[in-house]
């Protein structure tokens, strides 16, 4: 598709210089920065950033567990939990 911006001259000239050194066409660099502009992850408006870790404990490291570990535990509180909906 064809289109037409309106670049700072100096943001062109150097977009230009960019392409010639990195052996590609002017409107390919700026695909490609269009691209990987419009692919970043964007932020909603009033989204709280999040710190890790979520739990915060009092003696970090203090358990060591392995995916394996992690899954086991998931699935016997899966467990416990559909088992307790199942006598109500």
């Amino acid at each position: 598709m064809r289109t037409t911006i309106d670049l700072p001259d100096t943001l062109a000239r150097q977009a230009k210089l960019t392409a010639v050194h990195r052996g590609m066409k002017f409107k390919e660099l700026v695909s490609r920065a269009l691209e990987h502009e419009i692919g970043r992850r964007t932020v909603e408006p009033g989204a709280k950033s999040i710190r890790f870790p979520l739990v915060r404990s009092s003696k970090p490291g203090q358990y060591r567990l392995s995916p394996a570990k992690v899954h086991d535990i998931l699935i016997r509180e899966e467990t416990a939990a559909y088992e307790a909906a199942e006598r109500r």
